[in-house]
């Protein structure tokens, strides 16, 4: 997992989509049997904001802000089904969102701005990492196993993490969507 520099005075903070029971325990045994050890410090979840180094005192503007956020959202459905990779990028293989990847992408968006508006290494693309960093072979397995996988569930909202120096996610805080849906 890349960490980008921080600065004394900065914790990694980090928004993600939760995936619940019983596909997070799965997800995570497929990722560790594939030799990804980062299986072990990071649950299965689909990024909203990759891990970014702010200030620890402005902790409390973050949590405002992306309880505005959540103020402006709905349930939503994800589905994820098939897989996928960035090589040759980066050794990173992942199951593809069939369904939500819009609304993940719209609340991307959103979450990132005001204290969030940072500059990303790389443009949003929702995902679940199956591996990451392995050798070729174990991402071919990880593609092929991956491409049988399906998993579908109402997201009701997400949640803020900060990430150690061992790249160990931590939930800081939970947000609820509350939108009504018509």
């Amino acid at each position: 997992m890349f960490l980008p520099h921080r600065s004394p005075g900065q914790d990694w903070l980090g928004v993600l989509i939760a995936i619940p029971e019983p596909w997070v325990t799965q997800l995570t045994e497929l990722r560790l049997s594939l030799g990804d050890l980062q299986g072990s410090r990071v649950p299965a979840h689909i990024t909203i904001l990759p891990p970014t180094p702010f200030p620890t005192g402005e902790r409390p503007e973050v949590i405002r802000h992306l309880r505005e956020v959540a103020k402006h959202h709905s349930p939503f459905r994800v589905t994820l089904k098939g897989s996928d990779s960035f090589r040759p990028l980066s050794q990173v293989a992942f199951l593809s969102l069939s369904e939500g990847a819009a609304e993940c992408a719209n609340l991307a968006d959103e979450v990132r701005t005001g204290p969030l508006d940072i500059e990303q290494r790389f443009p949003y693309h929702p995902h679940v990492t199956l591996a990451q960093d392995v050798d070729d072979p174990a991402l071919d397995l990880a593609l092929d196993l991956g491409a049988n996988f399906e998993a579908s569930w109402l997201v009701p909202g997400f949640r803020l993490d900060r990430v150690d120096e061992n790249g160990m996610y931590s939930t800081m805080a939970l947000f609820d969507f509350e939108a009504s849906s018509i």
